[in-house]
């Protein structure tokens, strides 16, 4: 596929889904960075999890989320962008998202008691996470590069090379 060119009208959705996950991740860590109630935030986070110096680390996390989300926006070194996200949220789904899926399930009538969890139900709870579904999406991203609209586009006409594709 040309990638200056939509071919398929899923092209022009996949490019506003590239953008919009990029303008996520930069607001996001941005807020983390410069926005006191989100530092607060993203401190207790990185405090609770045990992480050796929080507010490094609190820092080094908010700035390679936008830093790197920058990047996706622009549609610049997208696949390794994207690679960089998914670690990101890796760790975060890891560290702290799966320990929130509960163990059982308690029912709106105490009378019913609680139930084990099965694996569908817990397989439920796991997609309903929001760093699952953002690292399908940058995986896809990772995997098909910028599409179109992208500084890796002019970049691409100098320089032959994975990362920029």
């Amino acid at each position: 596929m040309e990638k200056n060119t939509f071919n398929k009208p899923g092209d022009l959705f996949y490019v506003i889904c590239r953008i919009s996950i990029g303008l996520f991740f930069f607001i996001t860590g941005f807020n983390k960075l410069f926005h006191p109630v989100f530092q607060g935030y993203m401190l207790k986070t990185i405090s609770s999890l045990g992480f050796s110096n929080p507010q490094f680390m609190a820092n080094f996390v908010a700035f390679n989320e936008a830093f790197w989300g920058l990047f996706l926006l622009l549609g610049l070194l997208t696949r390794f962008s994207s690679l960089s996200l998914i670690v990101i949220m890796l760790v975060a789904l890891f560290t702290k998202d799966l320990h929130s899926i509960p163990t059982e399930l308690v029912p709106v009538d105490p009378a019913v008691g609680t139930r084990s969890m099965d694996p569908f139900t817990w397989l439920t709870y796991f997609f309903y996470l929001p760093q699952v579904l953002f690292i399908m999406l940058l995986g896809m991203f990772s995997l098909n590069g910028y599409k179109a609209f992208g500084i890796d586009q002019l970049i691409k006409k100098k320089k032959k090379d994975f990362f920029y594709l």
